[in-house]
Parts: structure tokens; sequence; C-alpha cells
């Protein structure tokens, strides 16, 4: 029986380079032009808000491109969503504790009570941050006629 370090072909005291990791447990980031900033700014190109003949054409495609983004990109965007679409705040349901309630209940009332909140603070949060979006899409009169009124 053949041993399998007994290659003729193999160099003798061969001894393979020590594996280098980084700091990150060995995983290297990758390298190129992935700037997040300007492949964002890609999906909005020809896109905004404006004042003109076009302005209403555009304004469709934005809302639907932002509506695409905030689901995508935003903890729970749906939310994002439906306010985008009704272009109002749309406060979602609280929940009810009900009449002569029982412990479990009261438990589970107290459970759905802190996941309304949570929700509720993540929607203004995802707004404000939606509302940075938007400015940033705006061309120089949409700005001024909006910061007058």
């Amino acid at each position: 029986m053949k041993d399998q370090n007994s290659d003729k072909n193999a160099k003798s005291g061969f001894v393979p380079e020590a594996v280098h990791s980084s700091k990150y447990g060995g995983y290297k980031k990758k390298s190129g032009n992935n700037n997040s900033l300007n492949s964002e700014a890609a999906n909005f190109k020809g896109l905004g808000f404006r004042i003109g003949r076009d302005g209403a054409k555009i304004y469709e495609k934005t809302v639907d491109k932002l509506a695409l983004y905030t689901s995508t990109q935003f903890k729970n965007g749906s939310d994002v969503v439906v306010c985008l679409r009704a272009e109002e705040y749309m406060k979602t349901e609280a929940p009810v504790l009900p009449k002569d309630p029982t412990e479990n209940d009261k438990h589970i009332w107290q459970y759905e009570m802190n996941d309304y909140l949570k929700t509720e603070k993540t929607l203004k949060g995802n707004l404000r941050n939606l509302y940075t979006v938007i400015m940033s899409l705006c061309n120089v009169e949409v700005k001024k006629s909006s910061k007058g009124t």
C-alpha cells in the first residue's frame, strides 16, 4: 500500500504558508466601487419633485419608487408605504383591553401594547428619515415653496 505522503512529484520539505486572518475572523471586505450613497441615488435618477409641466407625471413615478425603496430599506417599511400612499400619518390600531380581563388577558394586552408602542416609535423615526429622502429629491423651487408654507 502506498503512503499518501510519498508522492514523487511533491517537493520534499514543503510547508504551506501560514494563513493570516484579519481581526474580523478572516473575512475580507469585497473591494470595488460600492458607494452606497451613489447606488441609492442611482435608484432615483430622473425622478424627483418639481414644479412644471411634467411635475405630476414624475411625481407619480417618484412616489412609486419611494414606496418600493421604503418597503425594502426601512424597518416596518410597509407602515411607511401606507402613510406615503395616503399622504398623511396613518396611526396603527391600538390594542384594547377586554372588559373583566383575566390575568392572561392582561399579560397579552401588555405584550401587544409594548409592540404597538415600538411600532409607533419606529414609524415616526422612519417618517423623519423619509422626509430627508423626499427633500433630497426636490428641486430648488419646490424646496423654497415648501419652506414658505
